[in-house]
């Protein structure tokens, strides 16, 4: 036991390993936002609302993208108080955390019926956004 604790602080000091993993904790809240997703179809089963319906089962994927998206951004947040030196930059996974959300968005619309040129726009508007954010911030280095 001696043996392995040794060995994985080794690999802390020598930066192969993050101070704080938070892959376990992500996979954690991707499993609550599904299963918010799913309550939400659960509650319109059960409610019976036939006119306002809040979420059809072809949207809860798409709803379940949006939440973890907006985790992956708030994991930015934490990342950008406490750097890693080896670790991705906080912009890196702010700018997937909004991908995420934005393609979660657009999915979300697109099975709702929006016109498909709107959504395009929409995603094309996200992404050209941050591409001209990432110049500008390699550009200044």
């Amino acid at each position: 036991m001696k043996a392995f604790i040794a060995i994985h602080e080794h690999k802390r000091l020598w930066g192969f390993m993050p101070k704080r993993p938070v892959g376990v904790l992500s996979l954690g809240i991707l499993i609550l936002a599904l299963a918010v997703s799913i309550a939400a179809f659960a509650t319109n089963i059960l409610v019976h609302v036939s006119e306002n319906i809040l979420i059809q089962v072809s949207e809860i994927f798409s709803l379940t993208l949006v939440l973890f998206g907006l985790w992956i951004i708030i994991l930015a947040g934490m990342r950008a108080a406490n750097p890693e030196q080896y670790g991705g930059g906080a912009f890196n996974t702010f700018s997937g955390g909004i991908l995420l959300t934005t393609l979660g968005i657009v999915w979300l619309l697109y099975v709702r019926e929006m016109p498909i040129n709107y959504l395009l726009l929409a995603l094309l508007l996200v992404v050209g956004i941050l591409v001209a954010v990432a110049g500008i911030r390699a550009w200044r280095k």
